[in-house]
């Protein structure tokens, strides 16, 4: 495999979260998407229309959400769910502009790509410790309600992040070399 194969594969392979989690950064009520048919898959199963959250189910699980918040602290538990949905988004924001990055980078040369792959090395890097985390191993936090389909998610991408990984390293050494 030569460096310029090496290099696209290290960018292409960072476009999977910009695919599933884009859309987030115009509304984060759209990863019920993720919820209703990406994370069944990982069961491993079907997405089901029966099992599948509405919105207006979500708006009250963020509204029982807020209401179990501890009494006298209802700024606070307004602010919590208000994070919860602002961070959502702004995984979306991110995730997009990664998209857009990985795109640009495309048409560049080898040696120009070195950032990309310094900023997307890392990222794999990172984003495979915490599937990692999430699929049982320790280190980098802990997750205190990892759902079955998490776990799944963490075992399938795990090895996807640490793949993507490996190729973005080489890729920077040979567009620094």
């Amino acid at each position: 495999m030569n460096d310029a194969l090496i290099s696209t594969l290290g960018l292409v392979l960072c476009l999977a979260p910009g695919l599933v989690h884009g859309a987030e950064l115009i509304s984060p009520m759209l990863s019920r998407w993720v919820i209703n048919v990406v994370l069944p898959v990982f069961g491993p199963g079907v997405p089901r229309a029966d099992a599948a959250l509405s919105h207006d189910e979500q708006i009250a699980m963020l509204d029982a959400a807020r209401a179990a918040g501890p009494a006298g602290k209802d700024a606070a538990a307004d602010d919590y769910v208000f994070l919860m949905l602002f961070e959502q988004r702004q995984g979306g924001i991110a995730f997009a502009s990664v998209v857009v990055g990985v795109v640009y980078g495309l048409g560049l040369s080898l040696g120009a790509r070195a950032p990309l792959h310094l900023m997307f090395g890392v990222m794999s890097v990172l984003f495979a410790l915490v599937n990692a985390n999430h699929a049982g191993l320790p280190g980098l936090g802990r997750h205190p309600r990892v759902s079955r389909h998490g776990r799944h998610v963490g075992l399938l991408f795990a090895p996807f992040w640490a793949a993507a990984a490996v190729l973005n390293v080489l890729a920077f050494t040979a567009a620094t070399a």
